[in-house]
């Protein structure tokens, strides 16, 4: 008899564009019933299948077509394995009958997510079915990025072939796969997230949450809350809230960009958990699961602990894996694949043709200090690929000061008894205002122009200096 209760309106309802795409076959024993509890599922505006028990073995491989299968079972339903078999548990709902003996499950030949007790209101059919879908679609999702992230975080996307490039690319073959803390040194801008995120999508915490702990932006105050979930203090002991990093997940990779930041209390925490955890000192560090921690900072581990800055306590569980990451301009050999590397992938990401980069433009960024390391360079790539379309880029099209010579400083005779220094200054400022002057016609606004000056700034400087115009 068609269950009643399932045979009520089925009015279409709101749902997401993604479960509209999903798709889901309905099993049970009658064309009948498998039309009835369809057009329930169809409500959710997704794609529904029906097939009897008996025709499941036409059905695709594992079940790769369906992203959720409804069961409409009986006391006498045969087991339903074959191409069903292989699929995950989660993405199958039961609908059994009330009292249905324990053995009946277990004689199905697959394992089950959800059991639903028959007669069942439509109801309740579709909110089962819109959890379970919504939840496949998370994991699906959740599967989806982190494979993004794993290919966008490849050892192989360390660049350079410098030495330092080789020790980067060894660092994270050997400590991919273990638990023990790590700490990263070096200068702003020279990669240490982006280390921090390989070593995290090169093991088996990749398909756990990557944690960025900003010390910059995150008040003292409050970084005890984020790691450890502390309300505030009584005395000196923690009022625990029991939300922090540290007590809601239980494996992935905490980030802490600047330890030097973490206040001293703090970082005796952290050791003592981090000890408690991994067992500091312990030959089986090769683990799939815990929380890692990864500190970077500007200064290397034994120039904070000699500042005060960082606890002995911490100091002695991180030292031994400490990588420092030289400055770009330590390593121009490098700064040639780093062009290539970001020259791409700004014009993938810009839609932009692929441009080339003259032997000019490369010895002018070689030349560059870049004190804010390969950020920076990234962001010099993104001006100079938005000023070229689609011609080679050149060193005209590289901003300020890269693109463009340091001023030529005028040799000025030094004699052995000294010189008058302000003298020689100001006779350089009447020769370089005289000039502009000379070049403009007298023109003091086009002056000012060229010398980069305000026309009130220059104004000024003539009348301190006594420089005057003569029109030929």
């Amino acid at each position: 008899m068609p269950d009643e209760k399932t045979c009520a309106g089925v009015t279409p309802i709101e749902t997401s564009r993604r479960l509209r795409e999903m798709r889901v076959l309905v099993v049970a024993g009658t064309a009948n019933r498998q039309a009835e509890l369809g057009r329930v599922i169809e409500r959710l505006g997704c794609q529904v299948t029906t097939a009897d028990f008996l025709h499941l073995e036409g059905l695709p491989p594992e079940g790769e077509a369906f992203h959720l299968v409804v069961a409409d079972l009986e006391r006498e339903t045969i087991p339903f394995g074959g191409s069903l078999a292989q699929l995950d548990p989660q993405k199958i709902i039961a609908l059994i009958p009330e009292a249905w003996p324990e053995h009946g499950m277990r004689d199905l030949g697959v394992a089950v997510g959800r059991y639903v007790i028959k007669p069942v209101h439509p109801e309740e059919l579709l909110q089962a079915v819109r959890d379970r879908l919504e939840v496949v679609a998370l994991q699906e999702t959740t599967a989806r990025l982190s494979a993004e992230l794993r290919a966008r975080y490849q050892i192989e996307d360390l660049i350079g072939v410098s030495p330092g490039a080789e020790t980067r690319r060894a660092f994270v073959r050997t400590f991919a796969h273990v638990a023990h803390p790590l700490f990263l040194s070096g200068e702003r801008g020279v990669g240490k997230q982006r280390l921090a995120q390989t070593v995290h999508y090169s093991g088996p915490w990749a398909m756990t949450p990557f944690i960025l702990v900003d010390t910059a932006h995150v008040p003292a105050s409050t970084l005890s809350g984020l790691l450890f979930g502390d309300a505030g203090w009584a005395g000196d002991e923690a009022l625990s809230l029991g939300r922090g990093i540290t007590t809601l997940l239980s494996a992935g990779t905490v980030y802490i960009t600047e330890a030097s930041f973490i206040p001293l209390p703090l970082q005796y925490r952290l050791a003592a958990m981090i000890r408690e955890q991994q067992g500091v000192g312990s030959e089986a560090l090769e683990v799939p699961s815990g929380l890692r921690f990864i500190f970077g900072s500007q200064w290397a581990p034994e120039q904070l602990r000699r500042k005060g800055l960082l606890v002995e306590d911490l100091y002695q569980v991180i030292r031994d894996a400490h990588l420092a990451i030289e400055p770009l301009r330590a390593r121009p050999e490098d700064i040639p694949y780093f062009v290539d590397y970001f020259v791409e992938r700004i014009c993938q990401r810009q839609q932009r043709e692929r441009r080339v980069v003259t032997e000019a433009a490369l010895r002018a960024l070689a030349r560059h200090t870049w004190p804010e390391n390969v950020d920076e360079l990234q962001r010099v790539l993104e001006v100079a690929v938005r000023r070229t379309s689609p011609q080679p880029i050149d060193v005209i099209h590289l901003p300020e000061p890269i693109g463009h010579p340091a001023p030529r400083v005028p040799q000025v005779p030094f004699p052995e008894e000294g010189i008058d220094f302000y003298e020689v200054v100001e006779e350089f400022e009447r020769h370089l205002i005289a000039e502009a002057l000379r070049r403009t016609g007298g023109n003091q606004r086009r002056a000012a122009r060229l010398l980069r000056l305000k026309e009130t700034t220059l104004a000024a400087m003539r009348k301190r200096l006594r420089v005057e115009f003569d029109r030929p």
